[in-house]
């Protein structure tokens, strides 16, 4: 089991000390909050039971470690979590489930990250694309999960076609800026077009709360 590593490039750290904190304890604060983490953690355990019970992952980013008891139950033999916020990592170094779970953390960017091509079966990116307003962010980030995952890629995000996400669209969108934003909500087919064009294609989707909510995660196989 390896400390937090490293890199020199990283996102901008918007989750320092207490603020990593209270963004873990959010998660686990009201009845709404935990049940919506139980069904993120079941959708993710299904995307990892539809891509055959990968032996290698990486959650990136990783945040506090919310959704390894998800990767765990799967099976999953060695865990690389990532995030570009040293103070996540601080918090998530007091989450790991064992020596596995996760085996490595690891301080670097999702545009850029610091892992060699093929690293892992399976590469999950949870919470974090709604967050990327400007379709070339969003591109990168789509062929850095292709090039160090093996096979299949993971990715939550909020997207139309339920209450929620209808309500929120017809909204003014924030404005566009480079990295992490404020969140956004996609049309379905504007998303699936995007990972057609890195070469990812689309295996399942799972609505965390199907017609109601916006959360979607995908199953990507390159």
């Amino acid at each position: 089991m390896e400390k937090i590593n490293r890199t020199k490039r990283c996102d901008t750290d918007a989750y320092k000390g207490a603020r990593a904190r209270r963004y873990a304890e959010h998660h686990r604060k009201s009845l709404r909050t935990r049940l919506t983490t139980a069904r993120e953690q079941q959708v993710l355990y299904r995307s990892l039971a539809d891509a055959g019970f990968p032996e290698t992952a990486l959650d990136l980013p990783c945040g506090t470690g919310r959704f390894w008891p998800a990767f765990a139950r799967a099976g999953v033999k060695r865990l690389i979590a990532g995030d570009g916020s040293h103070g996540m990592l601080e918090v998530a170094e007091t989450q790991r489930l064992n020596d596995a779970i996760p085996a490595q953390l690891l301080q670097t960017s999702a545009f850029e990250m610091a892992l060699p091509d093929e690293s892992v079966d399976f590469a999950a990116c949870l919470r974090f694309y709604h967050h990327l307003s400007r379709p070339e962010d969003r591109a990168t980030l789509l062929a850095e999960l292709k090039r160090v995952s093996r096979r299949f890629v993971a990715v939550s995000l909020w997207v139309d076609g339920n209450i929620a996400g209808n309500r929120r669209i017809r909204k003014p969108a924030p404005e566009v800026v480079a990295g992490y934003g404020k969140r956004i909500c996609q049309r379905r087919e504007d998303v699936e077009a995007e990972f057609d064009a890195a070469g990812l294609a689309v295996v399942r989707h799972y609505d965390i709360w199907p017609r109601i909510a916006m959360w979607r995660l995908y199953l990507l196989e390159a």
